[in-house]
């Protein structure tokens, strides 16, 4: 249920990406801030695990993880990304029954606060995957997501079920593609990951956590 005051919980996890995904937060406000142990490719819901080679990503010390939400892959690392799931119940008034803009609000939110760092806008345009979006989540576009200028900033994905919704964010402190793509098998994805336009982030993890934590609205 939604606290009477609105207020967020937050939660400060630390774990394997796998375990991560595994867990099932409760449907209320909250925010989870995943601290990886070890850098993973996480696969969506809908891909096949093959798109990653296995044996590239095993001698990179890279995890190969699957979520339950959709969209392509996502690379998280222990100090390059920071990794945060946003959580509300179904009751909430934040919750919006169309798909294509129940993220436009977690957008504001991440423009908010970013802004000391980064000038952002939230993309509301229609979903586009490009040509390899669907094989690499920062490829595509989503209602919600936040870019500056033509860079993306903040990906969001987003899982729904009768209780609630739960929004796993990602954003990035470094961009180095260079340390995971040679371990996607879609050499042709791979290389427009490579050459993808990714603004990135100057400030401490705790910053920027902090920041969309105070950012949320009441």
């Amino acid at each position: 249920m939604t606290s009477a005051d609105g207020t967020w919980k937050r939660h400060d996890w630390q774990g394997t990406a796998a375990d991560f995904h595994s867990l099932e937060p409760s449907s209320e406000r909250g925010l989870w801030w995943c601290n990886v142990d070890a850098p993973a490719l996480i696969v969506g819901s809908s891909q096949s695990v093959d798109v990653v080679r296995s044996v590239c990503a095993a001698e990179n010390g890279i995890d190969v993880v699957r979520r339950r939400s959709g969209g392509g892959i996502v690379y998280v690392h222990p100090s390059d990304s920071v990794w945060i799931d946003i959580t509300i119940p179904r009751e909430d008034p934040l919750w919006v029954d169309d798909v294509s803009s129940s993220m436009l609000w977690l957008g504001g939110v991440f423009v908010d606060a970013l802004s000391p760092w980064l000038t952002t806008s939230v993309y509301t345009d229609a979903f586009s995957a490009g040509e390899f979006g669907r094989e690499i989540c920062f490829v595509s576009h989503s209602p919600g997501e936040v870019f500056a200028g033509d860079a993306k900033v903040v990906g969001i994905s987003q899982r729904r079920t009768r209780d609630g919704a739960r929004f796993q964010c990602v954003l990035y402190r470094q961009w180095n593609p260079s340390e995971w793509t040679p371990c996607v098998d879609a050499r042709a994805a791979a290389d427009a990951a490579s050459s993808l336009r990714v603004a990135t982030v100057t400030a401490t993890a705790d910053q920027i956590v902090t920041a969309v934590h105070n950012a949320l609205p009441l």
